[in-house]
C-alpha cells in the first residue's frame, strides 16, 4: 500500500490530512506593523493573496516557532505546526500591550488537506469547477467556503472542519489518492523540510535552516541581533543537512553522527526514500564537517553507518515512483 500511496504522489496525486497543523488568525487594524517587529521576514511588503515563510525568535535568537504567513485584506494568517501554537500565542500574548491585535487560535475550526503531485493542480481545478489563478510559492486564493495555498509540495485547502469529510471524499473522486501521515512523512523528508517538535525546537537557530525566512534590511524585531551577528561573522557553528546512508540501516533519531572518531551532530529524522532507494536522514552537523560531499558514521545501536552530507533537498530521480 505503501508504495503505490508514493506513486501516487510521485506521479499523479495525493491527498492527506494534515492533522499536525494549525491556523493562527491575526486581525486589528495594527496586525501588519505589529507582526513585522515579532518575525524574521518583511511581512509589510506583502500584497494580499501572497504569503512569505518565516520564524518568531525569542529575545535570545531561538525559535519559538516556524510559520507560513498569508495575508488577506482584513486578517494575516499564521500557518504552523501545532506543536507550536501554545508557546507562540503565550509569547504574543507578553508582547501585546496597547496595540489593535486580535490573536484567535483558530485550529479547530479549519481542517488543513494536502495536496502533492504533478497532477495536484488539475485535480483541484476539477473538484471546484474553475480554474486557480496562484502563481508563486504561498500565493493563496478565497474560493467559496475554502481558502487554496500554494505549497513546497503542492497545495493546501482550508476548509471548516464540519465541512472537511465531505470535501475530502469530493477531493479524491476528482482524482487524488488519500495517502497516510507516514506516507507525508517520507515526502517532507525527501523535500528537506524540517518540522517543529521533530527536527527543529526551542534550541534551533533561523540561520542554521539557512538564508530562507530571514530579511536583512527590514526593521528591528526580536531576536534580530542574534541572527545580524551570525550575518556578521559569517558562519553558523551547526547546519541542517541531508545525508545518504550507504548500507541499508535506518539510524533512529537523535542518534550521533561522527567524523574521525568526533561526535559533530545527530539525526533528526531518518526512514527510507523510495525515491532513492537507500536510507535518508535529516540531522544538524558542525560546520567543521557540513559540505556536501562529506563523508561521516551514523553510530547506532553498536552498529557504525556510513552516510554522505547531501545538500537539502535530496535530489529524487524522476523515474524513480516506477
Amino acid at each position: 500500500m505503501f508504495r503505490e500511496y508514493y506513486k501516487a504522489a510521485r506521479d499523479n496525486a495525493a491527498l492527506v490530512e494534515k492533522d499536525w497543523n494549525g491556523v493562527i488568525r491575526l486581525s486589528g487594524s495594527e496586525r501588519d506593523s505589529w507582526l513585522q517587529g515579532m518575525v524574521t521576514n518583511d511581512v509589510m511588503k506583502l500584497p494580499a493573496g501572497q504569503g512569505c515563510y518565516a520564524g518568531h525568535l525569542s529575545p535570545q535568537g531561538k525559535l519559538v516557532a516556524q510559520m507560513v504567513v498569508l495575508k488577506d485584506p482584513d486578517n494575516l494568517w499564521l500557518f504552523l505546526e501545532r506543536a507550536a501554537i501554545p508557546n507562540l500565542i503565550a509569547a504574543f500574548d507578553k508582547l501585546l500591550i496597547m496595540e489593535d491585535v486580535q490573536v484567535a487560535d483558530e485550529s479547530e475550526s479549519v481542517e488543513i488537506l494536502g495536496l502533492v503531485g504533478p497532477q495536484s493542480r488539475a485535480v483541484l481545478e476539477s473538484w471546484l469547477g474553475q480554474s486557480l489563478h496562484l502563481e508563486g510559492l504561498y500565493a493563496h486564493e478565497r474560493i467559496g467556503d475554502h481558502r487554496i495555498v500554494a505549497t513546497e509540495l503542492g497545495y493546501d485547502v482550508w476548509v471548516g472542519r464540519e465541512l472537511a469529510d465531505k470535501a475530502l471524499h469530493a477531493i479524491a473522486g476528482s482524482g487524488a489518492t488519500a495517502i497516510d501521515h507516514g506516507t507525508w512523512d517520507v515526502l517532507r523528508t525527501e523535500a528537506g523540510l524540517a518540522m517543529y517538535g521533530v527536527d527543529i525546537d526551542e534550541s534551533t537557530t533561523m540561520p542554521e535552516l539557512g538564508e530562507r525566512g530571514i530579511s536583512y534590511d527590514k526593521g528591528c524585531y526580536i531576536g534580530q541581533e542574534v541572527v545580524a551577528k551570525v550575518k556578521y561573522i559569517g558562519h553558523v557553528n551547526r547546519r541542517f543537512v541531508g545525508l545518504v546512508m550507504e548500507s541499508p540501516d535506518i539510524p533512529p533519531a537523535k542518534s550521533p553522527i561522527r567524523k574521525d572518531e568526533k561526535e559533530i551532530g545527530y539525526v533528526t529524522t531518518s526512514l527510507l526514500s523510495p525515491g532513492l532507494e537507500k536510507p535518508i536522514a535529516l540531522g544538524f552537523v558542525n560546520r567543521s564537517a557540513n559540505a556536501p560531499g562529506t563523508g561521516v558514521v551514523i553510530s547506532s545501536e553498536g552498529k557504525q553507518i556510513p552516510a554522505t552530507i547531501v545538500e537539502l533537498p535530496f535530489r529524487i530521480p524522476a523515474h524513480s515512483a516506477g
